[in-house]
């Protein structure tokens, strides 16, 4: 009788992210500057920016959407733009291109150490606007979830669709210029609502940090039905720099 053969077991693509997101964090513990710049300096600024809110309640809950904008920015868009133009120039994407994970699963695990920081970077704030500047707790912290997890992803598939023009990690800095000042005048992140005129801030409504920072106030006041609509922007911009992302993303190491 033949012996049978035993091939071995495929780990499933649960296994493979959570794989690829625990050498994230360790890649991330080992590079302290990466850690300082992507972690704790956001966190720090977020902090003495919340602290500076003037004003009750509504105020305080727009200086924390404000914030956390502006983490998710730094934090999640800029960082994964170093961390894929580093990982594919050191040819680390293109090693795991050739055993099991799928193409999709390897941008997504790249980028997962990062959105569960971001999440536990927003705990940390909303905590704080709560424990520490005496705002009410979020009435729908499920809606807020949702935001801010469609908001992370909205920003890390533009970061994998950016990368593909950024040479190396050191000129993320520069490539994500653009993409940073343009999310940063956002309507509701650091420009005021109601302070552009009207044509522009309409049209600005639909980037993809205008419908974060008003679902993130809408769920922290209590209103269930309002976010809605703009969960569903989310979802779009998700989804679009997705496909753009898989389009566009660049395996090989640029040259120049």
């Amino acid at each position: 009788m033949s012996e049978a053969v035993v091939r071995p077991q495929v780990p499933g693509t649960a296994r493979q992210l959570a794989a690829l997101m625990r050498m994230e964090l360790i890649a991330l513990r080992r590079n302290m500057t990466a850690a300082a710049i992507s972690v704790v300096t956001p966190l720090t600024i977020a902090f003495v920016l919340a602290a500076q809110y003037e004003g009750g309640a509504s105020q305080g809950i727009e200086r924390m959407a404000s914030v956390l904008a502006l983490v998710v920015v730094f934090g999640v868009h800029h960082h994964l733009v170093t961390v894929y133009a580093s990982r594919r120039q050191e040819l680390v994407l293109k090693r795991m291109r050739a055993g099991i994970p799928a193409d999709g699963t390897i941008l997504a695990g790249a980028a997962l150490a990062t959105l569960a920081l971001f999440l536990v970077q927003a705990v940390i704030l909303i905590g704080y606007g709560v424990l520490g500047l005496g705002l009410p707790a979020p009435e729908n912290p499920v809606v807020i979830v949702l935001a801010l997890a469609l908001g992370a992803a909205s920003m890390a598939a533009i970061a994998a669709a950016l990368s593909a023009i950024t040479r190396d990690s050191e000129a993320a800095m520069l490539t994500s210029l653009p993409t940073v000042a343009l999310f940063l005048a956002t309507p509701g992140v650091l420009v005021p609502l109601g302070t552009l005129p009207g044509g522009v801030e309409e049209v600005a409504s639909y980037l993809p940090l205008a419908p974060f920072t008003e679902v993130i106030r809408e769920g922290w006041a209590g209103e269930v039905v309002g976010p809605l609509p703009e969960l569903g922007v989310l979802v779009a911009w998700a989804a679009l720099a997705s496909l753009l992302a898989r389009a566009v993303f660049r395996w090989e190491p640029r040259s120049q």
